[in-house]
């Protein structure tokens, strides 16, 4: 799948575009399915699914793929609140970025409350979202596709009403990691995980925010031959920028090689909604894969700088 596109909603769920919004409703009715024989786990998650037609497990995030057809991300917070995690999930909200939605709907799967949207907010791509949970966890899903691709987005629908969700099975939340990170070197250190989304924290603090805290998050994205690590930064710094922040100055940019893979490092420094702060981005890659390690930090900025600094030498990625 393109790494562009999956970086669209990495970075900024939704991407703000100047284009019309048009309305429209599919009514869904409460679902409750049975794991079957069909289904498959997603590793690293507490959810199981019947794939679409020749979508298969990804080697470079956690979900499904189809070549360059589609791309099912699953991100399953465990620890997390569903009903605050979603707040912000609704039409008035899509609507105010520019966002198209061409169906929205509230309801129950397997009892759980859930919201579901199929979205378009770029113009090269179609997404089905659907978030659901409670107040013990919150888990999303983002069904990305060619925007007229109607076959796939019907065999799309299909999984997501197929999905089933085990609250009992006991995961480990680093299974599914492409890297290796000691954080004995740091102040920073292990806080959670969301299915490929890794989160970092000072004394590795489990927080539902990090609003005016540093933290460091890490994500796993597939490998991409038409675009260097410098133009994957990049893409990062605009999805920022789309949600808020204003860049003043890149500093002490670096291309070269980490613990054997190629890397890109830089620290950018602006504001986040007028406070003063600085991101510090390491992106490193195989043939694969790339992995994201960004840190935003404001505030004791020359001592966490140094330490998120301490944190991303020790990044090796997995063979």
């Amino acid at each position: 799948m393109n790494i562009r596109l999956l970086i669209l909603f990495l970075i900024a769920s939704i991407q703000t575009q100047a284009q019309s919004t048009k309305n429209t409703t599919d009514i869904i009715q409460d679902i409750t399915s049975e794991k079957t024989e069909k289904h498959i786990h997603i590793p690293g998650t507490r959810l199981f699914i019947i794939p679409p037609s020749g979508f298969e497990l990804s080697n470079s995030f956690v979900g499904l793929e189809k070549e360059e057809s589609g791309a099912i991300q699953v991100y399953d917070l465990i620890g997390g609140d569903f009903y605050s995690n979603a707040k912000t999930f609704n039409k008035e909200n899509f609507e105010s970025k520019r966002v198209k939605i061409y169906e929205y709907n509230e309801f129950k799967l397997n009892e759980y409350p859930s919201k579901y949207a199929l979205l378009q907010g770029d113009p090269n791509m179609k997404a089905i979202n659907l978030v659901f949970g409670d107040t013990t966890f919150s888990a999303m899903i983002i069904a990305l596709y060619a925007p007229f691709d109607s076959a796939t987005e019907k065999e799309l629908k299909e999984a997501i009403r197929s999905i089933y969700y085990d609250k009992t099975l006991k995961i480990d939340p680093l299974a599914t990691a492409k890297f290796t990170l000691d954080d004995n070197a740091s102040i920073f250190k292990y806080a959670k995980s969301a299915s490929g989304l890794i989160l970092y924290s000072i004394d590795g603090i489990d927080k539902q925010s990090y609003e005016n805290e540093p933290m460091v998050m890490i994500t796993t994205l597939p490998a991409d031959p038409n675009l260097t690590l410098k133009n994957i930064s990049e893409l990062m710094q605009n999805g920022l920028k789309n949600n808020g922040m204003v860049i003043d100055e890149l500093k002490n940019i670096s291309t070269t090689e980490l613990n054997g893979s190629p890397a890109y490092q830089v620290e950018v420094y602006g504001t986040i909604k007028g406070e003063k702060s600085i991101l510090y981005q390491l992106i490193v890659s195989d043939k694969e894969k790339v992995v994201s390690f960004q840190a935003v930090l404001k505030s004791e900025f020359d001592k966490n700088l140094l330490e998120v600094k301490k944190l991303a030498q020790t990044l090796k990625l997995k063979q």
